[in-house]
C-alpha cells in the first residue's frame, strides 16, 4: 500500500508557529493525479454545481466568493432589508414626533410616502452600489471534469483551455481574504495550473491559473487550516475521476447554494432553533439571545434570502460557449444553475 503524504504549500505558513501547521509541512511541486493519496476524506460542499455519469462541473473560487448564499451577492441583498427597515423604523419615529408635537395630521402611510426618498432612496441607493458584485456571481462558468474524455476544461481571462486530467499540475494554497462583515479569514485554494503559450513571450513554459475553493462545511475541515479543506476536493475530484460519481460521499454543505422556495428559508432562519439546548440550563442563556437577537432579525434574513432567490430567478446569465457544452458532450449548457 502506498504510504500516505501531505500536500504542498506555497505560502507563509512555514513563518506560522509549529503547533498551528497542522498536519500540513511537506513542500513538493506539485500534485498529480498519480500520487498518492493526501490522506484526508474526500469532501465537498458548494464549490460543486453539478455532477453527472461523466461529468463533474466544479464552482471557481471567484463564482464561490460572488455567488450563492453565504456569498457576497447574497449579503449585500441581505443588508439592503435591513437598511430598508432601518430607515423605514426611522421614518415611522419621525411620525410620531410630528403627529405628537408639531401637529401633523396625515397617516403613517401619507407621512411614509411623503418622505420615501429616505428608507427607498437609501436602500436603492446602497442596492445599485453593490451591483457590480451582481455582475460575477451571473457571469461564471465552471471547470469542466470529463471522465470520458479524460479531459479538463474551463474559462480563463476569456480563453478556453483544456487539459488531459493525466497531464494536470494542481497547487494548494493557503490565502487570506475579507469576507462581509468580519476581519481576514484564512481559505484553501485548489488551483489548477493550465499550460499557455503568451503570444508575446519568448518562453512557451507559461500556465494560467483557476481556483476552487476549498470545502468549508466538512467537520474536519472546520477544525483544521483551509489547506486541509482544498485537499478533501483535490481528493474528492480524483475520487470521481477514478471511480465515477457513484463513489462520491453527499455534499457537506451546512446550506444550500440557492433555495427553490420560501418555506425553506423560513425552514434555515428559524429563530427557534436558538431554544433548541440539550441541557435546560442553557436556556437562560439561549432566552435573552431568542428574544433580543433572533427574533427580530431572524425575519429580515428570512425576506433578504427570498429577495435573493427572486433575483437568481429574473436576472440574465452569461450563454455558455460552445466550447464548454462540447466539453461536457453537450450534457449541460449553463442553464438552470
Amino acid at each position: 500500500m502506498t504510504e500516505a503524504r501531505t500536500p504542498q504549500i506555497r505560502h507563509s505558513a512555514w513563518h506560522v508557529p509549529k503547533s498551528e501547521r497542522s498536519i500540513f509541512y511537506t513542500r513538493v511541486d506539485a500534485l498529480r493525479e498519480d500520487d498518492p493519496p493526501l490522506g484526508v476524506e474526500p469532501a465537498a460542499d458548494n464549490n460543486v454545481i453539478k455532477v453527472t455519469e461523466y461529468c463533474l462541473f466544479m464552482r471557481t473560487s471567484n463564482g464561490s466568493m460572488y455567488g450563492g448564499r453565504r456569498s457576497m451577492s447574497w449579503w449585500a441583498t441581505i443588508v439592503t432589508v435591513f437598511s430598508f427597515f432601518f430607515f423605514s423604523l426611522g421614518t415611522y419615529v419621525a411620525f410620531r414626533y410630528q403627529h405628537e408635537h408639531e401637529g401633523y395630521s396625515g397617516a403613517a402611510l401619507s407621512f411614509f410616502l411623503e418622505n420615501w426618498d429616505v428608507p427607498i432612496g437609501i436602500s436603492l441607493a446602497f442596492f445599485l452600489g453593490c451591483f457590480w458584485i451582481f455582475i460575477p456571481w451571473r457571469t461564471q462558468l465552471p471547470i469542466i471534469f470529463n471522465r470520458k474524455t479524460r479531459r479538463v476544461t474551463c474559462m480563463i481571462q476569456g480563453k478556453c483551455l483544456s487539459e488531459r486530467w493525466d497531464h494536470l499540475q494542481a497547487y494548494i494554497k493557503d490565502v487570506t481574504s475579507f469576507a462581509a462583515g468580519s476581519g481576514p479569514i484564512n481559505e484553501g485554494v485548489l488551483t489548477l495550473a493550465f499550460p499557455y503559450v503568451k503570444p508575446d513571450s519568448r518562453n512557451g513554459d507559461w500556465h494560467l491559473r483557476i481556483g476552487i475553493y476549498a470545502t468549508s462545511d466538512h467537520p474536519q475541515a472546520v477544525i483544521n487550516r483551509g489547506i486541509y479543506g482544498a485537499a478533501q476536493v483535490w481528493e474528492y475530484i480524483r475520487l470521481y475521476m477514478r471511480e465515477g460519481a457513484d463513489a462520491l460521499p453527499p455534499s457537506c454543505a451546512l446550506a444550500p447554494y440557492a433555495i427553490s422556495s420560501a418555506r425553506e428559508a423560513v425552514r434555515q432562519f428559524n429563530p427557534l432553533k436558538v431554544l433548541r439546548v440539550q441541557h435546560p440550563a442553557w436556556l437562560i442563556v439561549a432566552m435573552p439571545f431568542f428574544l433580543f437577537i433572533a427574533l427580530p432579525v431572524a425575519p429580515l434574513v428570512m425576506l433578504g434570502d427570498i429577495f435573493y432567490m427572486w433575483l437568481d430567478r429574473i436576472l440574465p446569465r452569461r450563454k455558455w460557449p460552445q466550447a464548454l457544452i462540447d466539453a461536457c458532450d453537450g450534457v449541460w449548457d449553463g442553464k438552470d444553475d
